[in-house]
């Protein structure tokens, strides 16, 4: 079932004969979510997409990481290594048997395609001065960190934000933007959770122009991606990806 609706605001006025002035606005919002859809029989309705936009990831409900052994002994089980430590993540129990396994995922975050779409530009002529302006912005959208832990692989770096805020012993933080390292492949810490999901939403100045014109040569100062508003700050959130060491 799918519910939405898009507008387009126009304006174009001559205000002397000098000086010109257009703007366009668009925005487009868009919903949809699942009906019907033939699932086995579920002992945990959290676990159902139906009722649920499409495009959501299914994942662990992340309660930051462990803080210490002590932690780890007063929690549920963990099944997915064959042993957790301070600094890994920590997981909800959602269907409350005591331990963490692929019964306590449910949909979250939202759809990896943007629900709300907009731009702005205004474009202004004076004399012989032209300029022009652009905005464009996505909202209400979400992406899952993924593929871009250290020392994995050959190809993987240290990112800056995994430099900058790691659970160490040296800092116990229980919620640090990236779990304790690791020299070989975490199971528990790469599963998909609300830890490494991430809202992907942004604003951002696309184009901006000015030009003068003499005679019938025009000279021009442009500029694209200018300026970035975001939550998100590793990479570029235009991107799409949830690993941002490729482009």
């Amino acid at each position: 079932h799918n519910r939405g609706f898009d507008f387009t605001l126009d304006y174009n006025q001559q205000i002397n004969k000098d000086l010109f002035v257009s703007a366009k606005g668009t925005f487009t919002y868009a919903q949809n979510k699942i009906v019907e859809r033939d699932e086995p029989i579920l002992d945990h309705p959290y676990m159902s997409a139906i009722g649920k936009p499409l495009n959501r990831y299914s994942g662990h409900i992340a309660l930051g990481l462990f803080k210490d052994e002590d932690d780890i002994a007063n929690s549920p089980e963990q099944t997915f290594s064959n042993k957790v430590f301070p600094g890994d993540i920590k997981y909800a129990d959602l269907n409350g048997d005591g331990k963490i396994d692929g019964n306590d995922v449910t949909q979250i975050g939202f759809p990896t395609v943007p629900e709300i779409v907009y731009g702005l530009g205004v474009s202004v002529q004076y004399k012989k001065w032209d300029a022009s302006i652009f905005f464009q912005g996505v909202a209400r959208t979400s992406n899952m960190i993924r593929n871009i832990h250290p020392f994995t692989s050959k190809q993987n770096t240290v990112l800056q934000f995994v430099a900058d805020d790691y659970w160490s012993e040296a800092n116990p933080n229980p919620n640090a933007k990236y779990p304790r390292l690791d020299i070989a492949q975490n199971t528990n810490n790469e599963r998909y959770s609300t830890y490494w999901l991430r809202d992907m939403s942004f604003l951002r100045l696309k184009n901006m122009e000015i030009g003068f014109t003499h005679k019938s040569i025009r000279f021009y100062l442009a500029g694209q991606n200018l300026l970035t508003f975001s939550k998100f700050k590793d990479w570029d959130p235009e991107l799409g990806s949830g690993n941002g060491l490729k482009y």
